[in-house]
């Protein structure tokens, strides 16, 4: 997976290495568009997180280069079909996407669909912004976006050394897949104590729950989390 990613942002990047259009220079009057995040920063979903949805509307954030405009400015998303390996099934773009007047930072809402193939496989979406009459296309680093849809168990970002040691304890996909079916948590932008606060409501739930099956790990051994209190 690591590698066909390479490869496609590889494309990406020769792809933005044939364009000869100058750096825009934002003083001219003009209004230009971006994704927030520059290419290299896809994000990576798995409904994993959300098991009672059957649809997620992702937020994509936008910004605009330059000054602020005095009314709202229509702007264009579109599908790389050659880049993407999406079906239609998987996802809907808004009808009409429109950047708010007098903000620098704002929010395009596109649909995920969670359909039986995802839970064997992920599928990735490549957006790219087009040019309109209100705004042109602003920095080529930021636009285009790739996302990842999945419904697989895969170990998060955020689940590192610090959580094993003080929050968590080692990981497994059973214990994980317990821990978000139970809280619904997903640490990746928590504070300590919001880590902690979770930590806790797993451990009763593991305490309440103590010798079912379902709180026994792969490894055969109940699960325990070393994070501190309930004792």
């Amino acid at each position: 997976m690591k590698n066909r990613i390479f490869v496609i942002l590889a494309f990406v990047f020769v792809w933005m290495g044939c364009d000869e259009r100058e750096i825009p220079v934002y003083d001219t009057g003009k209004f230009y568009i971006e994704f927030e995040n520059e290419t290299v920063d896809s994000t990576i979903f798995t409904f994993i997180y959300y098991p009672h949805n059957e649809y997620y509307d992702l937020p994509v954030a936008m910004k605009i280069a330059g000054e602020t405009a005095k009314r709202d400015l229509t702007y264009k998303i579109s599908v790389d079909e050659e880049l993407s390996t999406v079906e239609d099934k998987h996802y809907s773009l808004p009808e009409t996407t429109v950047f708010s007047k007098g903000v620098y930072h704002d929010t395009c809402y596109v649909r995920l669909n969670k359909t039986a193939d995802l839970s064997n496989r992920a599928v990735r979406l490549v957006l790219r912004l087009e040019a309109t009459s209100d705004m042109e296309v602003g920095k080529l680093d930021n636009a285009v976006a790739i996302i990842q849809i999945s419904n697989t168990v895969a170990r998060p970002s955020w689940w590192d050394s610090n959580i094993e040691q003080y929050y968590l304890g080692a990981y497994s996909q059973k214990k994980f897949v317990l821990f978000l079916e139970v809280t619904g948590a997903d640490l990746t932008d928590a504070n300590d104590s919001e880590k902690r606060a979770y930590a806790l409501e797993f451990k009763q739930y593991l305490i309440d729950h103590r010798g079912e099956q379902e709180t026994i790990d792969e490894n055969g051994q109940p699960m325990t989390v070393p994070v501190l209190g309930l004792e």
